[in-house]
This record gives structure tokens, sequence and C-alpha cells, in this order.
């Protein structure tokens, strides 16, 4: 769903469109499950944050995911969305769904649009779960699954591994192992504490969502993102959206980096997916999920001052690889 100004574009008349319009919005971003604001000025990371607090202001500053993601100066609630280099792509992912009680709402926001590439794609769950082939996706209802992260320790995180995201004093922002070792406790994590000063986290979730308000049932995990296999299909993908040289060698290194990475123990991966029982999952059921993923995503250019509210239970969401300065922030509800 798009909304753009009917008169009044100025920051203020937004704010008021979603202050008396509240139960609308909120109707149509379960229905819809996301709403673009467009062609309001919004323009500053500050304007962003009282957009996305007239909407919930349950937003939150705690980020347990695996993008490097810096704070925006000045605000309490507004991050960068990813800090990864352009060439790399984020698969669709519902935010944190690796976590017990993952953020319930996003919201996205466009300070600089790329020249080129750069989307934030989003994608229907819910049309995916119901698109899966019903064999594996009962497969995937009874076992669950399990995510597996390992990562390195106050600067030692290798400058050779493009898997490895960054260091667990970033995700946790202490060098503090008892505050670490709590934070994992609170939010459900089973963690161990490895040689080198590493740390692998492990969580183990349905792999299905129903959604606590509509009762819809919606696809929640990160298997088209962790798994080994998830880069090489995406790439696929984007080869055939994007169509050019980098696109074309990204795709073939991609799978010669997976190749190399099949050779380690599953439970070493920096990141990786499993069944909840702790076999593998069949690299033919990630090239299927991806397909299906791809069927059902809208993908459109960013616009200077767009912000999009995504509902996180339902709608995923992602990034193209691009080229120019991109400036993107999100910030999250409980």
């Amino acid at each position: 769903m798009v909304v753009i100004p009917d008169s009044n574009a100025s920051l203020e008349g937004l704010l008021e469109l979603i202050q008396s319009n509240s139960i609308e919005l909120t109707q149509s971003l379960f229905k819809h499950g996301a709403v673009l604001f467009r062609g309001f000025d919004v323009a500053s990371a500050h304007d962003f944050e009282k957009v996305a607090q007239a909407i919930d202001p349950d937003l939150k500053n705690d980020y347990l995911g695996t993008s490097p993601r810096d704070r925006v100066a000045g605000t309490n609630f507004v991050f960068t969305a990813s800090e990864l280099p352009n060439f790399y792509p984020i698969m669709q992912h519902c935010e944190m769904s690796f976590l017990p009680h993952p953020p319930k709402k996003l919201f996205f926001y466009c300070h600089t649009a790329p020249s080129y590439g750069g989307e934030t794609p989003i994608c229907d769950f819910r049309k995916v779960y119901d698109d899966l082939n019903p064999a594996i996706r009962s497969e995937f209802e009874q076992k669950g699954v399990m995510t597996v992260r390992n990562y390195a320790g106050p600067k030692k995180k290798s400058k050779f591994n493009l898997f490895e995201l960054k260091s667990w004093e970033q995700m946790f922002l202490t060098t503090d192992k008892a505050e670490v070792s709590k934070k994992c406790k609170e939010n459900g994590i089973a963690f161990e504490w490895l040689a080198n000063d590493r740390l692998r986290l492990i969580t183990q979730t349905p792999a299905i969502l129903i959604h606590p308000i509509t009762g819809n049932k919606a696809w929640f995990n990160h298997t088209q993102v962790f798994h080994l296999a998830a880069s090489v299909y995406e790439y696929l993908h984007i080869r055939k959206y994007q169509s050019n040289w980098k696109s074309i060698f990204f795709t073939y290194f991609s799978k010669l980096l997976v190749y190399i990475k099949k050779s380690k123990n599953p439970m070493d991966q920096s990141m990786h997916v499993l069944f909840g029982d702790g076999s593998e999952i069949p690299d033919s059921y990630v090239k299927h999920l991806e397909e299906v993923i791809w069927k059902n995503m809208a993908i459109y250019p960013w616009q200077k001052g767009d912000v999009i509210a995504i509902d996180n239970f339902s709608t995923s969401h992602g990034r193209l690889p691009y080229e120019g300065q991109r400036d993107i922030w999100v910030c999250w509800s409980a």
C-alpha cells in the first residue's frame, strides 16, 4: 500500500495523517504487510524517528542481528540499515526471526537513493508459506530450525572470511563476557565460549510463525539467509535481474566460496541453519525456497524521503547490490 500527500506534504502533515488514521493504517499494515509513505517532507533522521514513533511509540535500540549497523548520530533509535559492502546481497528475511521475541514492526527511510540498484525488496512470507512444496513445508513445520552463528572475539575478526559479519562485542556492545552471557540467557540463546575468544550462539525456533493478530501462517526463519547454499541461489536470481558483469562474477565467486566452506563442520560455520534435530537442510530445499521467494518479491526503486513501515511478522525485506552513495536508515519496535 502506498500513501501519498493529498495536499499537505509537510512532516507535520504526515504526522497528523498518521495520528488521525491510526486504526486504518494498522489494519492496512496487517492486510498488505507494508505501507509506503512517499512524497512527504521527511528530510532527516530526526524526522524519520518522529514518523516511526507516531506509528509505534515502542521503539527499541537493542540489536542482536548479524548485519553491521551504526547508530545515526543524535538519535535514540535510528541506525544505518547495514554497513555491508555494496556488492553483498542481503537475502529476504524477517528481522531477527531466530530470536524468541523478534521485532513487531520495521521502519526504513531513504535519505540518499543510490545511483544504481540498492533496492530494499519486500516479500509477503504468508504467500511464501502457501506456495512452498507441501512436503518440504511439512518437514520444516515438524522439525523447526536450528540457527548457528560463530563470532570472533574483540579485535580478532578475520579480514579474509567474507561470511564473518562482525565480532561479538560489536553485537552486544560490550567486552564483558558476563554481560554477554546474561543477554544470551535473557533472549533464549544457547551460547558457548570457544578457544581464541570466539563465541558460538545457537537458537532453536519453529520454522513457521502464526501471526499473533491475524492468525495467518508465515514462513519465519533465516534458512534462505544463513544456509551455506543460499548465496549461490541468491546471486543466480540477482544475475537475471541486474544482468551486469559484477553479478556474473559474484555468482561464480560465491560458488567457489561455498565449495570451500562445505569442507568445514556445520557447527563451526560463521552462519548456518540446520533442521531443529541437527540434520542438514538439503541444498535443493534452499533452491526451491529461493524460487518461491523471488516469485513473490516486490522490488521498487528508492526515492529520497520514502518511509516504509513493515509488519515483521508477515513480510520480509532484503537488499540488492548497488552503486553510488546509499543512505538507508532503519528502526524497529518491540
